[in-house]
């Protein structure tokens, strides 16, 4: 991307692939300021090689000051000739792409490049999609229009087909941790178990700390542990807070499935764990739950939250899934003295399944 601003040969349009938090939006507002960076003007790329008016054709493309009218404005989302489209719900609807139409059918304000981002591309329903089509094949002059999705085969082939595709990759959990521990009041074993959790999204990361994630995890790792020991109206109170806190209903099941993940491959990687400051109630809690178990609770954890992606009713999900961990999770398994070997014959009683 650097390169086409350098030599004035940027694409009509761009697609960003990859997961939520790795820096498609950063990206997207670093470029349009890239374009329109008021600070070296006269000595910067532009657009498809388009000539601009008087002032040259923006900021370098290896600088953009950020403190200029135009860069305040594009970090504010209030630059009038920078255009974020973003889903109604649960899609783009056709109605916000013919809006678009019209404003780009009128001469920009003030940006050398006018830029276009549609975020979350693979919401587009497929009027929206075919609409915007028709924009990309004869596109305004001086506009650059970045899309922004999961992968490309989400969207139509042949709005995949106009535009030049850069794939954002997952953050290291290494730079997650080292970002957390600069930005944030965090030690480093905390920002380490966060980073493990935030699946390579830094977005993800901010979010969890910001919400006191850890206190939420140790909550939900507790209670699940000793369910099985309580009332059934207790275990349907816990699923019930669950189904109703719908903001965080998937991440509690993440969090579950980390736990339930720890237990299993504690035997055999005991360095590989996300929760590693539970490491002695994993030790003690691991000795006691054969392998087939707990990937027989993992696939039910799987199969709750897959429901609930599909707009399942919560509720019920959480009431079924709940009633079975209670179960599964008692450990009547115990075949093994503590240091999980068999002293009769010296093997281990759990198997890889």
């Amino acid at each position: 991307m650097t390169s086409a601003l350098e030599t004035g040969s940027l694409p009509n349009a761009y697609l960003f692939t990859g997961p939520e938090g790795v820096g498609k939006k950063t990206a997207a507002q670093a470029l349009a300021m890239a374009c329109n960076c008021q600070a070296g003007e006269g000595d910067g790329a532009h657009h498809a090689g388009d000539q601009t008016a008087e002032g040259g054709s923006g900021g370098s493309p290896a600088f953009s000051c950020g403190r200029c009218r135009s860069c305040r404005k594009i970090l504010s989302e209030t630059h009038p000739d920078v255009h974020w489209v973003l889903p109604a719900g649960n899609y783009i609807k056709v109605d916000q792409v013919r809006e678009l139409c019209r404003r780009l059918s009128l001469k920009p304000y003030e940006a050398k490049t006018r830029l276009v981002v549609i975020a979350e591309a693979h919401t587009l329903n497929p009027e929206a999609g075919n609409t915007l089509l028709k924009i990309l094949e004869a596109p305004p002059e001086k506009t650059l229009f970045i899309l922004t999705a999961r992968q490309g085969s989400d969207l139509l082939p042949t709005i995949l087909s106009r535009c030049r595709h850069i794939r954002f990759n997952p953050i290291s959990r290494e730079n997650i941790k080292h970002y957390l521990e600069a930005h944030y009041a965090i030690d480093a074993r905390d920002a380490d178990i966060v980073a493990a959790m935030a699946d390579g999204s830094l977005s993800n990361a901010r979010v969890m700390v910001e919400k006191n994630w850890m206190a939420h995890r140790n909550w939900i790792i507790k209670t699940l542990t000793g369910l099985h020991e309580q009332p059934i109206n207790y275990r349907l109170a816990f699923s019930e807070f669950l189904a109703k806190d719908s903001g965080r209903l998937l991440t509690s099941l993440d969090i579950m499935k980390s736990w339930v993940r720890d237990l299993a491959v504690y035997p055999y990687l005991p360095d590989q764990l996300i929760n590693k400051d539970l490491i002695e109630e994993i030790t003690a809690r691991s000795e006691e739950m054969p392998t087939r178990r707990l990937l027989d609770i993992n696939r039910q954890i799987e199969t709750a939250a897959r429901s609930i992606q599909a707009n399942a009713n919560a509720r019920l999900a959480m009431d079924h899934l709940v009633i079975a961990l209670s179960n599964k999770m008692a450990c009547r398994d115990r075949l093994r003295p503590s240091n999980g070997e068999n002293r009769t014959n010296g093997k281990s009683n759990r198997h890889p399944v």
